[in-house]
């Protein structure tokens, strides 16, 4: 939009202009890393995961700033690194699992900015990340699957706040990534962008 309230130049009153920047939400496993960099490179843009970002700029992984500082310090360094990374155009963010549900952030995204959610179930996110070298402080304890439950019980309402949902189970990396690229919003948008 012009400062005046109108459409910007190129783009039809009321229509959405197109994307700059796509933010990737969803559960833990739900592929937001492995799936980002493929969106990213068919765009010719950056990629940033948030959780790669703290991790560059407070000398630790997330897992670490859990265990050691707290929940609350983690947020606020993750936080910081979204509002960053998402002031900038050309770029595909992984955000954390619990990012899109804390106060404001969904609300933060603007126009030329997408929203999409990779939809998991508990128990396909839990087998993804079994393997992975990452821990998951969240999920420690005697039931992670209760505690995954849980966690996307509370979560799922900010995640359907999404621009896009795609659901990722079944589906490799590769048909997730183009999921998104061919979804209907990103193509149209790039069309009249053209």
């Amino acid at each position: 939009m012009t400062a005046e309230g109108g459409a910007a130049p190129g783009v039809a009153p009321g229509a959405r202009p197109a994307p700059v920047r796509l933010v990737l939400v969803g559960f833990m496993g739900a592929g937001k890393s492995t799936v980002g960099p493929i969106v990213a490179r068919a765009l010719g843009w950056d990629f940033v995961d948030l959780d790669d970002e703290i991790a560059r700029r407070e000398g630790r992984p997330p897992a670490d700033i859990i265990r050691e500082r707290g929940i609350a310090k983690f947020r606020r360094a993750e936080s910081r690194a979204a509002r960053d990374a998402l002031g900038r155009a050309g770029v595909v963010v992984a955000a954390g699992g619990g990012w899109a549900a804390q106060p404001g952030h969904m609300d933060s995204l603007d126009r030329r900015g997408v929203s999409v959610w990779l939809r998991v179930t508990p128990k396909t996110a839990l087998a993804r990340i079994e393997g992975s070298a990452t821990p998951r402080p969240l999920l420690e304890g005697s039931d992670p699957r209760a505690a995954a439950e849980g966690l996307l019980r509370g979560r799922t309402a900010h995640y359907r706040r999404s621009d896009i949902t795609i659901e990722t189970e079944g589906r490799s990396p590769g048909e997730v990534a183009r999921a998104i690229l061919e979804h209907p919003l990103l193509v149209q948008a790039n069309r009249e962008e053209r």
